[in-house]
């Protein structure tokens, strides 16, 4: 063999060498609708459904699940207190994580939804309870009467719910319940143009309304728990002890407005007289 057929056989076999290499840096430089071979997954790729998918595995043909009737999330089975944002002192409402541990049927129906729940009722009895159409005494039974006792209601708890009260009630209801807030007045005044855009528009409740102050603590919680009329439902907005603080709150502003002289102490009484 001479040596230039030699040189060229170890040519050919080089290149050839070389071949799959080359392959491979193409096809990483290419894209491609195939999906690449995976034979070991390590949990870095697991089949999945997206949401809104159908899905043949279960009867009713959806890939998405409803949730299992009397399951409850797991924070939802812990209430604490807020952090208060003061200026000068940040800190948790009485410097406090305030724990509440919500360990029966009876205290989750209290302190989740406001509601009266009595000892040994089952979840199929609570659950078909309805509220009643209008205010009566059956209102009183339905809801918490008072914000639970489990609960303290101390300045930095107003505090708290006066700094939510403003942020997500106050453009509606106004800074002092009236309903006269900055939403209501705009809408107040598209209507009175006859405009179309508030039509449906209603009207924020005034607090300081005899209805409203001999409504129970728990009605108003459950409001701004699951909305009301054109109301919408802020318990994704405001955690469960926002909740009270706010509906504490909303007592301080029903008191203001309707303070008696007795109200005071005796040492004070004789300013105002």
């Amino acid at each position: 063999m001479s040596k230039a057929v030699l040189i060229g056989l170890i040519g050919v076999v080089v290149m050839l060498g070389l071949l799959p290499f080359a392959l491979i840096a193409r096809s990483r430089a290419t894209k491609s609708e195939n999906t690449a071979p995976h034979l070991v997954l390590d949990m870095d790729k697991q089949p999945r459904l997206n949401p809104q998918a159908p899905s043949p595995m279960f009867a009713d043909g959806r890939a998405m699940r409803p949730q299992i009737a009397g399951t409850v999330a797991r924070e939802d089975l812990v209430a604490r207190n807020e952090i208060l944002n003061d200026v000068e002192k940040p800190r948790l409402v009485d410097d406090s994580a305030n724990v509440q541990t919500i360990d029966s049927p009876e205290k989750y129906a209290a302190l989740v939804l406001g509601r009266v729940r009595p000892a040994g009722m089952t979840d199929e009895q609570f659950g078909a309870m309805v509220p009643p159409a209008k205010p009566d005494d059956q209102e009183q039974m339905f809801y918490v009467k008072t914000i639970p006792a489990q609960i303290a209601v101390t300045m930095d708890f107003l505090k708290r719910g006066q700094e939510r009260f403003i942020i997500y009630c106050s453009p509606c209801h106004g800074q002092s319940g009236y309903g006269d807030g900055m939403v209501a007045r705009r809408a107040k005044g598209l209507q009175d143009a006859g405009s179309d855009a508030a039509s449906g528009w209603v009207t924020p409740k005034n607090y300081h309304d005899d209805e409203m102050r001999q409504r129970p603590d728990g009605h108003i919680f459950n409001t701004i728990t699951n909305g009301i009329r054109t109301m919408p439902p802020y318990d994704k907005q405001i955690t469960v002890m926002d909740r009270w603080a706010i509906v504490a709150y909303v007592r301080a502003l029903q008191r203001s407005q309707d303070a008696q002289l007795e109200d005071l102490p005796a040492a004070d009484r004789e300013k105002y007289k």
